[in-house]
């Protein structure tokens, strides 16, 4: 009869509907950009756009339907990066916010080529070719209702040239 109830107490308990709150921030590994293959023809070989490397590159952002108000909107963990050489970088990485399209309530639709749009380059300093733990927030503020389709991020090198994108990547 004991083993009985351990039974069901243990049924009980894991086909309980449980509400486990969504802890830390949603994360996305950015991969190296490859360089432009311009045309309909394929490109020979994987031609990265920048000599530097990476070790990891992570976008973290928060797990909530809307972005929060007065909160960083992302946060960035740099680990691993080193020039043509192997030497890790000391120096400043380049943020850039691709907004996409962008519909503000009242005023309409914004033109894609709008500079409206566009978000200013954001430097990201590193040390040892690292930066645990950058993050942006948006200044200012977007209005309440504003909705972005598209867009992302793109990490530049020192030497202007794309590192990493969103996009992904398959087991080597």
């Amino acid at each position: 009869m004991r083993s009985a109830c351990r039974v069901l107490a243990l049924l009980a308990a894991l086909l309980a509907p449980t509400n486990v709150p969504a802890a830390g921030y949603n994360r996305v590994y950015l991969v190296p950009a490859l360089e432009p293959c311009p045309g309909f023809s394929t490109c020979p070989g994987r031609a990265l756009e920048s000599s530097y490397t990476f070790d990891s590159i992570v976008l973290r952002s928060p797990p909530t339907r809307y972005l929060p108000s007065g909160k960083p909107s992302l946060f960035l963990q740099i680990r691993g990066v080193r020039d043509a050489s192997g030497t890790p970088v000391n120096g400043n990485l380049t943020l850039r916010v691709l907004s996409g399209r962008v519909n503000v309530p009242g005023v309409g639709t914004v033109g894609d080529d709008s500079s409206l749009t566009t978000v200013a380059p954001v430097p990201i300093p590193l040390q040892n070719g690292n930066n645990p733990r950058f993050s942006y927030k948006s200044n200012p503020q977007a209005p309440n209702g504003t909705l972005t389709n598209g867009g992302g991020v793109e990490i530049y090198d020192p030497e202007g040239k794309r590192l990493a994108v969103t996009g992904s990547q398959a087991k080597p």
